[in-house]
């Protein structure tokens, strides 16, 4: 984990050293391949998103599968998505009911296209009632 650049003072190398210990080189290459065919990432892609977010390789394939399905199933394209994943990895562990949910508030009541959506897949981690609606108020009511 040092190797990949992980400092070994930070929770992060923690959670890597985790991850990579609870995880089969055979797993690990499940998880390359559905990214791979689906989100069209390379190996150094996977990686560079591990450093950011490790938990995202703890996803169960089934997970992954999911998550990939639903924001496509919104109307994202793959290359949208894999741009969020590398920004967010964050976005693939979002519940499929939380993801529609806040699309479609951002989407509908505040016009937001899906281009603007796609380049900041952080929102999908932000509390609705606490942050985002009372700022999207303020923004209509201006």
């Amino acid at each position: 984990v040092v190797e990949m650049g992980f400092d070994p003072k930070t929770s992060r190398f923690v959670e890597a050293l985790k991850v990579l210990y609870q995880l089969s080189d055979k797993t690990i290459e499940e998880k390359l391949n559905i990214l791979d065919k689906r989100l069209g990432f390379a190996v150094e892609d996977v990686w560079e998103t591990f450093k950011k977010y490790p938990i995202f390789l703890a996803l169960s394939e089934q997970k992954i599968a999911n998550s990939i399905e639903t924001y496509l199933g919104l109307g994202f394209s793959e290359d949208e998505l894999a741009i969020m994943v590398k920004r967010s990895a964050s976005c693939l562990n979002y519940t499929e009911e939380t993801v529609k949910k806040k699309n479609e508030f951002l989407v509908k009541e505040m016009n937001w296209p899906l281009k603007a959506v796609a380049l900041f897949p952080q929102v999908f981690g932000l509390n609705m009632e606490k942050r985002v609606v009372p700022r999207c108020n303020v923004i209509k009511a201006l």
